[in-house]
């Protein structure tokens, strides 16, 4: 028996099956791409997963009660209605704990100076990296912003910890060297979005209320 020659074995090498081993390898780049270049995209999505769980543990907890957000209710009725006005904004945080569970999730892996807390009932501003509207309408979930990426600005100046006044009005933009040129914003209807500088305001101009309380960690 003539045994084949390797010539000739290489020639029994289709083009099909280049094709095919040339787009699993293009696959597997495209996976292994974001941790070779630093996670750009890999941490990006991480944030949107964060405000994700938030908008989830928000929404759960507004199911549970009345259709409530935590802001919406007074203490008296399990809620954290008065807390709005005291410069924090880790008790609203600390409501849903049952529906997140996992405190790395309120902060964007972007930071550089604050770290998750280590529970929920070691919770602080210090480990939340997200802002909550204590005034968002349910009259448009899909366009009402109840949460976003804390790294706001108007006229250039950073937004401080503590009560803002949003109104419709106000030239707002996301504060850079956080997120590349925009920020995450999440919804009233459970959808989670990343917005550019030259969409947020006509997000925030589309608001149902003229002004918005946002709880700055």
């Amino acid at each position: 028996m003539k045994i084949p020659s390797a010539k000739a074995k290489f020639k029994a090498f289709t083009l099909v099956e280049l094709l095919a081993v040339i787009f699993i390898v293009a696959i597997v780049a495209a996976l292994l791409l974001p941790a070779l270049v630093g996670g750009g995209p890999s941490k990006m999505s991480k944030c949107v997963n964060n405000l994700k769980q938030i908008d989830l543990g928000l929404f759960l907890f507004a199911r549970d009660n009345q259709d409530h957000f935590p802001m919406q209710l007074s203490v008296t009725n399990g809620g954290t209605m008065e807390f709005i006005y005291s410069e924090h904004t880790f008790p609203h945080f600390q409501k849903i704990k049952d529906y997140i569970r996992d405190p790395r999730s309120l902060v964007c892996v972007f930071e550089t100076n604050r770290q998750a807390a280590i529970s929920f009932e070691a919770l602080n501003d210090l480990n939340i990296s997200y802002f909550l509207n204590a005034d968002t309408s349910t009259n448009n979930p899909s366009r009402a912003i109840l949460a976003g990426d804390r790294f706001l600005q108007v006229k250039g100046q950073p937004i401080q910890p503590g009560l803002f006044i949003l109104t419709t009005n106000s030239n707002v933009s996301w504060t850079p060297n956080f997120h590349v040129s925009g920020g995450v914003l999440a919804f009233a209807d459970g959808h989670v979005e990343f917005t550019r500088d030259d969409e947020l305001n006509s997000f925030i101009q589309y608001q149902q209320l003229a002004t918005n309380r946002l709880c700055v960690p």
